[in-house]
């Protein structure tokens, strides 16, 4: 893990940058105790056709399941019963220079009955278009404090995802009343009704 520290002498209040890889963990709020809001962008460019890739948040419980179909947030459903989590909608190209899309949360509002936040990415309509993560680029997630703009971590998904439909990116669990994030970076070939019964929604 390479850590930069933007001056810390000079500017205290600066959060801890990092660059997560693959199975790496961070300690959110314990590294970063100012921080409660923060951004979660996802980016992504194109090695050819036009690909669109989807953001999704499953909020779980302590056997990592759903607790409702309103826990799942994605561009269908946008905010969290709780109001702590937002999805800002969907974006269907990719590619530019800013997040291709992008989750708003407070983790000083998440409900007490979660304890972990999973952050997944599926290719819309995979299977039937024969579309894979070989055909995307650069894909990248990024945690930034929503407050101050300053980026806490990176997860640069460089991994050979050939074939994959989805990646599982990373998961933040609840410590008591400290959250830890991992980098997780699990390629798949499920799609979002698949992922969706994992976390035990079956309807």
């Amino acid at each position: 893990m390479s850590i930069k520290n933007g001056s810390k002498q000079d500017a205290p209040h600066e959060v801890i940058k990092k660059h997560l890889l693959k199975g790496q963990k961070l300690d959110l709020t314990k590294d970063n105790p100012a921080v409660d809001q923060i951004h979660i962008g996802l980016g992504w460019d194109l090695a050819g056709q036009p690909i669109d890739l989807d953001t999704q948040v499953f909020l779980l419980n302590k056997e990592d399941k759903l607790l409702s179909p309103k826990h799942l947030i994605y561009y269908h459903q946008q905010q969290s019963l709780d109001g702590a989590v937002r999805h800002l909608g969907d974006h269907q190209v990719g590619g530019g220079y800013r997040d291709n899309e992008m989750i708003i949360m407070q983790l000083s509002r998440v409900s007490p009955d979660i304890h972990k936040i999973v952050v997944t990415a599926t290719i819309h309509d995979a299977h039937e278009r024969q579309h894979h993560f070989r055909q995307v680029t650069n894909a990248y997630v990024c945690l930034t404090d929503q407050i101050s703009q300053q980026e806490i971590c990176t997860f640069q998904l460089t991994e050979d995802y050939s074939y994959c439909t989805s990646i599982i990116c990373a998961e933040q669990t609840r410590d008591q009343e400290e959250w830890k994030i991992t980098a997780t970076g699990q390629g798949t070939t499920l799609d979002l009704h698949d992922l969706c019964r994992i976390y035990g929604f079956t309807s």
